[in-house]
């Protein structure tokens, strides 16, 4: 999980922390097990899924997963849209008052939605 560069980058950053995840990863994955096995971003096979719209904060421990995320759909030939949000924190859209980029960001997410749902 900490492999990449933006946990090290992010660790306090001020929505997620190191101490954070440590305990989300003990309450999430049981002892004895791989955590890998629960990452859709460690999957064996990635291909055949619905196409993607991967949202990164970049003030985020976990954006270079996210990166990583939409370039191994990529290789796998699902269609993935990868939208950086330089300077927004870890779960910014939930803080569209508080951070200016949410509310773009969920405009995004709309037009995203609603072309591929149109059909």
């Amino acid at each position: 999980m900490t492999e990449h560069a933006s946990f090290a980058q992010h660790a306090d950053s001020p929505t997620l922390t190191l101490t954070q995840m440590r305990l989300f990863h003990r309450l999430a994955v049981p002892p004895g097990t791989d955590p890998r096995a629960l990452s859709p971003l460690h999957a064996d096979d990635l291909s055949g899924l619905a196409p993607a719209l991967v949202v990164v904060p970049t003030v985020d421990p976990v954006a270079d997963h996210g990166r990583r995320y939409a370039e191994r759909l990529r290789e796998a030939g699902a269609p993935a849209q990868l939208a950086e949000h330089p300077g927004a924190p870890h779960a910014f859209l939930s803080m569209p008052g508080l951070v200016p980029q949410a509310k773009a960001a969920r405009a995004e997410i709309l037009e995203f939605l609603g072309t591929r749902l149109a059909g």
